[in-house]
């Protein structure tokens, strides 16, 4: 060695001062991504108390190392966001015992995730949870339009550059503005949300600047259009985004979906990670300004599948450059193993969850269907939740004229008998809180033609097939955009086109009007505008709950022993045609409030 300094230092071969060769042969960069994951980490669900061979991290945690060991050494495993609420495992561990480590940081810290951005729910049980949890990840947590109220200072990370085999990836996280919308403001103090797409506009240049040879987009927040024809085919994704035969609107608050804004607005972009409309989109490709191809893709919920893409990379003047992109989706099936360790690492929370969930907190005398046999009639499930509402309303001093409410889920139902948290939690999946809304009649009836957009324009020579209730509704409206009143007498004819769907609307016996005052509990999704019901933010808060709906449902059921569907359950909607007499009677014999 030391005659190898001397040659250097005496003879000054200009060789010693050469750097080391940079190794420029083609690569490819792997992204993997998951999104939405809601706190599912074994392939169970806690809400029906079944196995579910289609969801969980650990199951997700196979494929991650599958994809890894197909691509070594180059790779980036990245979340976008909804990842520490949504299970009752999530519950227990926010606000039953928050003291360990939290099971998801756990889990995710085993696959050695790169970064994460943050969603919408990670604000669901304010600062301290989250901050709890972000000091437990071994990666950093991003949200560049997370923003200080006071001063407009960064508060979070905004980027992320990871050099991955030579090449360095800049990930930007970005969340959906809706937070400030959806959630209790004492759960964000301080904290604004800025637009995503003017964040992006600012900070892709930044990240660029940092270095980036790749700049992906992590962003909780999807496409504000959904296809026209079958979500389900890759095929649909690829279509012309500006055809509005092809695409329709979600429903949108401002800025809550701007994923393909930003890829077609802003230069600079390669990938755009997308999270929070819970959809499998294995690609979208979009057109920058420069005509430049942006890939899109999004891995769907719960576990469900682990999106991949592929970038090629060349060497080009001094750096790496995009080459190629591809992509596509991972499903998580009965053939996928649950990953050990990551099954082992989190039994205990698991168990404990099970235990929690478990307990008999009441009873009934009979059972309260759920799925569209309770949502197809005025059903005593839906009822319950209302009654709930309304009483949480009245307990709080601000009684209300009348209540609405949803049946998000197919599996939730009360069985007839003991009744456990789980059973309760079934019926009301989603941490929503309660609000008293002030509305008039005319807000009202918009809500309500909306509504009857959940269903198909009925074709009398040409029905649904009578064993496929889901035929009836609109494959592209959530069963959470399809509400269900109390206390007002209404009714709706569905084979008339949509807009003038509504034959009745009474309040008390009398035909409702457009300026009648209503004061109104709904869940604070629906009265922030949520689902494209923007006519409920002309109303006035009133109230807003501290409490969760679904914690208030397993009150009332712990306060009400043997609770009777038949006294629950009260006559004041109904539907032309008889939608449960066609596809249930047979099966499921007559109901309270069908003809």
């Amino acid at each position: 060695m030391l005659s190898t300094l001397a040659a250097c230092a005496f003879l000054q071969l200009a060789a010693c001062d050469d750097p080391e060769p940079v190794d420029t042969s083609p690569r490819t960069v792997r992204l993997l991504q998951t999104s939405d994951l809601h706190t599912n980490i074994h392939p169970w669900d806690y809400f029906t108390g079944t196995a579910d061979a289609q969801r969980g991290l650990a199951k997700v945690a196979t494929l991650v190392k599958q994809a890894r060991a197909e691509n070594p050494d180059c790779n980036l495993l990245i979340d976008t966001g909804d990842t520490i609420q949504g299970t009752p495992l999530g519950t227990y561990y926010a606000l039953v015992d928050n003291a360990p480590k939290h099971p998801m940081a756990v889990a995710m810290n085993e696959l050695r995730y790169d970064v994460m951005a943050l969603g919408n729910h990670e604000f669901n049980y304010g600062l301290g949870v989250l901050n709890k949890f972000k000091s437990e990840v071994d990666f950093p947590l991003l949200g560049a339009n997370v923003r200080q109220s006071a001063d407009g200072g960064e508060a979070f990370t905004p980027f992320l550059i990871k050099d991955v085999c030579g090449v360095k990836v800049g990930v930007l996280g970005l969340v959906t503005p809706g937070v400030t919308t959806w959630e209790r403001p004492e759960n964000i103090p301080g904290l604004r949300f800025d637009d995503p797409l003017e964040t992006a506009r600012a900070y892709v240049p930044k990240v660029r600047e940092a270095g980036a040879d790749i700049v992906v987009v992590a962003i909780h927040s999807g496409p504000d259009k959904q296809p026209t024809g079958k979500a389900s085919d890759p095929a649909a994704w690829l279509e012309d985004y500006s055809d509005p035969t092809k695409w329709a609107d979600r429903g949108n608050l401002p800025g809550e979906n701007e994923a393909v804004q930003i890829a077609q607005q802003l230069e600079g972009i390669d990938v755009l990670l997308t999270g929070h409309t819970h959809q499998p989109i294995p690609k979208m490709l979009l057109k920058n300004p420069l005509g430049q191809d942006v890939l899109l893709i999004q891995p769907n919920r719960w576990g469900s599948h682990l999106g991949q893409v592929d970038l090629s990379l060349v060497y080009q003047d001094g750096h790496w450059a995009v080459d190629g992109k591809d992509s596509q989706l991972l499903a998580v099936n009965a053939s996928v193993e649950a990953d050990a360790q990551v099954v082992e690492l989190t039994r205990g929370q698991h168990e404990a969850t099970l235990a929690y969930v478990s307990t008999r907190i009441g009873s009934t005398r009979a059972a309260f269907p759920g799925s569209y046999a309770a949502r197809y009639v005025d059903s005593a499930l839906a009822d319950l939740i209302n009654t709930v509402q309304e009483q949480a309303a009245e307990d709080s001093g601000h009684a209300v004229d009348f209540s609405l409410a949803a049946l998000f889920t197919d599996e939730g139902r009360l069985p007839a008998g003991d009744v456990t948290l789980r059973d309760a939690y079934s019926i009301y999946v989603y941490d929503n809180t309660l609000y008293v809304l002030e509305i008039n009649g005319a807000i009202l009836r918009r809500a309500l033609e909306l509504n009857a957009q959940y269903f198909v324009q009925w074709n009398v020579s040409a029905p649904p097939d009578p064993a496929a209730p889901v035929t009836a509704k609109m494959p592209n409206v959530q069963n959470y955009n399809w509400d269900l009143y109390s206390r007002i007498d209404y009714a709706y004819d569905i084979t008339k086109p949509v807009g003038s769907r509504l034959t009745r609307l009474k309040f008390n016996g009398q035909d409702v009007t457009d300026g009648q005052v209503f004061r109104i509990a709904i869940n604070n999704y629906r009265a922030s505008g949520g689902g494209g019901y923007s006519m409920f933010k002309e109303g006035r808060v009133l109230w807003t709950s501290a409490d969760g709906v679904r914690d208030y449902i397993a009150r009332y059921i712990q306060a009400h022993p043997n609770l009777d569907p038949e006294a629950v359950n009260t006559c004041n909607f109904s539907l032309t045609p008889d939608l449960y007499s066609y596809f249930f009677k047979d099966s499921l014999g007559p109901v309270k409030c069908s003809p």
